[in-house]
């Protein structure tokens, strides 16, 4: 008798199958002992790393690091890597060396900057209003106005997320000395970007 299934269906289902034997493989480079399956490290993954956190330390150390950024997403790591980053230990040179190449990569997902400081307050930011801040820290000196046309949002919108940013301290608003129509100019209080552009605290 032959098997009338339908071929599409089955090749689908056979690569899910190859793919989940895949990851499982890749989790073994972090877990040894082969105990952790795909689908309990993505459930241990999704409840965050306040009850796990020393799986999410091996992850970080041990997995493919384009691998588990793909896994995880831009906007969960920007928002769990400041709590994740507190169980590596700095005495230890392989330890202290990966979180360094994490902060990196957080600090220009997050800001733009690689030497952007992580930060709690700025990942728990809306992603628009994170934004705000990224386009500050890659054009430092730009205008709310020019702000506004280069995100594509409405001025008073814009506006109010910068305020918002300059009273937590990563945006500075300064007159611009140029301008004869008291504009005002954007700085990223907290970016090397602001000095490599020549704009240092007045």
């Amino acid at each position: 008798m032959r098997y009338a299934g339908n071929k599409a269906f089955d090749i689908t289902i056979l690569r899910r199958g190859i793919e989940v034997m895949d990851k499982g493989m890749i989790l073994r480079a972090a877990f040894w002992s082969g105990r952790m399956t795909y689908k309990k490290w993505r459930g241990i993954i999704g409840k965050g790393p306040e009850e796990h956190m020393r799986v999410f330390v091996q992850s970080f150390l041990h997995l493919p690091m384009d691998w588990l950024r793909e896994e995880l997403g831009d906007e969960k790591f920007i928002t769990i890597w400041p709590e994740v980053r507190k169980g590596f230990d700095k005495n230890i040179p392989l330890e202290a060396s990966y979180l360094d190449a994490w902060d990196a990569i957080w600090g220009v997902i997050a800001a733009g900057d690689s030497q952007y400081p992580v930060s709690a307050e700025v990942a728990r930011l809306p992603r628009m209003r994170r934004a705000v801040l990224k386009t500050v820290v890659c054009n430092p000196g730009i205008s709310v106005y020019g702000l506004a046309k280069r995100l594509r949002r409405d001025y008073s919108r814009v506006l109010k997320d910068v305020r918002l940013l300059t009273e937590m301290g990563e945006i500075e608003i300064r007159p611009d000395p140029q301008s004869s129509r008291k504009a005002k100019r954007l700085i990223p209080a907290r970016s090397i970007n602001a000095a490599l552009a020549g704009l240092t605290h007045q």
